[in-house]
């Protein structure tokens, strides 16, 4: 997936979110001044000054984004379409061929790469260099590539930048015309191991991925396609977080300082430096640099031998909650047959079921939060849901899952 510059979502700019979608609680943000008194910026939520700072600057910025009407959204949206489309033609077409088409591939992977790690456009000399080619033989493989792309598309090279540029444009536009949306997902998963401003970096690395994969066709408003996509990218950084493994602040800083040591040793040396020339660099023992490494903690191999004899695995002596092969196929079947009753309802209906009982992601929806997303009022997605159960509840398709229920 191409990234934006990694400066766009660091420095979180413009944000807007279709006004049809905005609840109540969202509209608060709609105009130039945010309301100082939200919960975002109680100091009992965050604490940290500078953050709360970030946060204001970035709602400062949102109601300076025109929202998309109905139409717009769908314009920029086949826009987009048609140059994910000419990128995954050129993708495809490296992949099998090789040659120059892949040649290019890697350099553009490459520039995309270090302008999202630098925040910034790199020189055409810091991309060669990252890349590990002359800069003089790269303009001419950069030539001969956008040719042979351009060719696979049946279009003049011209033309084919103008999609690109358009393509770039209309994605750009909508992410940051649904960007309230993300601070909207992102305030309702406070307090739970991340900043406010990290969950909305993660959230909005989630609508990335739904302006590239959405597809105006098929009748869905982007905002209920993309709130999924918000809320996994959310979720997922969420859980990361808590399975990683915490260090003291004083630990880490140390571990920082040895850690740049090293680099600057091994460049001046030209080797791997020893326990010794880290200590000395940094004023240390031996065994003080020693003993913060050991805190680092280090991953083991489950088919680590132990005991006596070392005749067992680590992972035998571990809990799991692993099921067995036949459970496992069972529920493969189980998921098969589901999605063939699913299919007998309506789009509508499918829609909140999937939501109401959270089919998609596991959490479930209240009335009113599928309402809001649907744009139905909350008698309506009742009227809906019961409508959906009964179909379910007749003997003909509930004889087809009964079964599972009885034996999982």
């Amino acid at each position: 997936m191409t990234r934006h510059p990694a400066s766009e979502f660091k420095t979180l700019p413009d944000v807007a979110l279709n006004d049809e979608m905005a609840s109540p609680d969202d509209l608060e943000f709609m105009g130039e001044e945010p309301d100082l008194d939200d919960e975002v910026f109680n100091p009992s939520i965050s604490s940290n000054r500078r953050t709360t700072d970030l946060v204001r600057l970035y709602l400062q910025e949102i109601g300076r984004v025109q929202l998309l009407r109905r139409d717009e959204e769908v314009s920029e949206a086949q826009v987009v379409q048609r140059y994910m489309q000419l990128l995954e033609l050129r993708d495809g077409a490296a992949a099998q061929s090789g040659g120059t088409l892949a040649s290019y591939v890697h350099l553009m992977q490459t520039r995309d790469r270090l302008t999202s790690n630098l925040g910034y456009r790199p020189s055409l000399e810091r991309w060669a260099e990252e890349a590990g080619i002359d800069s003089a033989a790269m303009k001419p493989i950069l030539a001969d590539g956008k040719r042979a792309w351009a060719t696979l598309a049946d279009l003049s090279v011209a033309d084919l930048d103008e999609a690109i540029r358009e393509g770039v444009r209309a994605k750009e536009h909508m992410i940051k015309a649904n960007l309230r949306l993300v601070v909207s997902v992102a305030k309702k998963y406070q307090n739970r191991g991340l900043e406010l401003l990290d969950l909305i970096q993660e959230g909005t690395l989630g609508l990335e991925r739904a302006v590239e994969k959405f597809d105006p066709t098929k009748g869905y408003r982007f905002s209920t396609y993309a709130y999924w996509w918000i809320r996994q990218g959310i979720t997922r950084a969420i859980a990361t977080q808590s399975r990683t493994i915490r260090l003291p602040v004083h630990i880490t800083e140390k571990l920082n300082k040895i850690k740049k040591a090293q680099r600057k040793l091994s460049q001046d040396k030209g080797r791997t430096p020893t326990l010794d020339d880290v200590a000395r660099e940094l004023d240390m023992t031996p065994a003080q640099v020693r003993e913060v490494l050991l805190r680092v903690p280090r991953s083991v191999s489950l088919e680590t031998k132990v005991g006596k004899e070392r005749d067992t695995e680590l992972g035998e002596l571990l809990e799991t909650d692993n099921i067995s092969p036949e459970e496992l196929l069972m529920r493969e079947a189980l998921r098969r047959d589901l999605k063939q009753l699913m299919a007998e309802l309506t789009e509508r209906e499918r829609d909140v079921i999937h939501m109401r009982f959270g089919l998609g992601d596991g959490i479930p929806y209240s009335l009113a939060e599928i309402g809001r997303a649907l744009d139905l009022s909350r008698e309506r997605v009742r009227q809906i849901e019961s409508k959906a159960l009964q179909k379910l509840r007749q003997p003909k398709r509930r004889n087809r899952i009964r079964d599972y229920l009885e034996a999982l």
